[in-house]
């Protein structure tokens, strides 16, 4: 098992958490959020705690509403290498960043110039549920070619809005408005190849035209198909989840019903506090490589 711990993230701390809380910098506002895998005690005291001028109130239905002791945070960027990603306070208590997937990026980064190098040519990145397109813009900074695709229209423009404030080539990005399940069938009844594919699927959720996704019943055929539209010259696959209960030797498992050749590492996200070594945990990762 290898873990990927997220820290030292440019405009991100992690100051604390615990009691079902996190509390963070981003882009220099000090914000309170819930963190149900905090069941932990906080360390710091309930004095630093309220100094969190942006705090969001969990809602039963999984989102929530933001309280901002000042204006609403406006116009905050979190920089990432030579990128560029904008920052907004949503009411599922988000922000446009999950800042586990640092860790992820920086493998993904890594995987594709190998990737590339060996076959000798730009790869075809899959990103699939890729929300604001971080991972997307990571992977296209390699000058790999990269299709994005979500149900939601907004968070598709948001990434658009990302690539263009990272001064990056939009032409080699298509950001893809389609449930992502139907993407994946339209590619294998077309016979459309990618050498890499990304998927980080929500627990559940809906398309733009009603389309339901349930996790546990529905991600070992999408796994399948995505196996079944990968480049067989040589290929890599990364699989995070984040719905309770699903463990990544279940990630193992699943990767490993299909039949081809590959190399498994599997193991957890997390996100290391930034003044004691305390891992906020925030799912779990299976990475398939060398796929033949």
């Amino acid at each position: 098992m290898t873990n990927l711990v997220s820290e030292n993230i440019p405009g991100y701390t992690l100051l604390d958490s615990g009691f079902g809380k996190k509390l963070e910098i981003i882009a220099g506002v000090t914000v309170e959020r819930p963190s149900p895998q905090a069941i932990w005690a906080p360390r710091l005291s309930e004095g630093e705690w309220k100094k969190a001028t942006s705090v969001c109130i969990r809602k039963s239905d999984g989102g929530g509403t933001w309280q901002h002791k000042n204006k609403e945070p406006q116009d905050l960027v979190l920089e990432w290498e030579k990128l560029k990603f904008k920052l907004k306070f949503t009411s599922f208590g988000h922000c446009g960043v999950f800042f586990e997937q640092q860790a992820v990026w920086n493998t993904l980064v890594r995987e594709t110039e190998a990737l590339q190098k060996e076959l000798g040519r730009p790869i075809k990145f899959l990103n699939l549920f890729g929300y604001t397109g971080c991972a997307s813009l990571a992977v296209l900074s390699t000058g790999a070619e990269v299709f994005h695709v979500d149900s939601s229209k907004g968070v598709l423009t948001w990434g658009r809005e990302n690539a263009e404030l990272s001064k990056l080539d939009t032409k080699k990005i298509k950001f893809v408005q389609e449930d992502v399940r139907g993407f994946i069938k339209h590619s294998l009844r077309k016979g459309f190849k990618y050498d890499a594919i990304l998927a980080d699927p929500p627990s559940w959720g809906h398309g733009a035209n009603k389309e339901v996704w349930e996790f546990e019943q529905m991600i070992h055929e999408m796994v399948t198909d995505c196996y079944n539209i990968l480049n067989r010259e040589k290929s890599f696959f990364f699989l995070s989840s984040h719905t309770h209960g699903v463990q990544s030797e279940a990630l193992r498992n699943i990767m490993n019903d299909h039949k081809s050749k590959k190399e498994i590492v599997v193991g957890e996200l997390g996100v290391r506090h930034s003044n004691d070594p305390r891992i906020l945990p925030a799912g779990i990762y299976s990475l398939a490589k060398n796929i033949v």
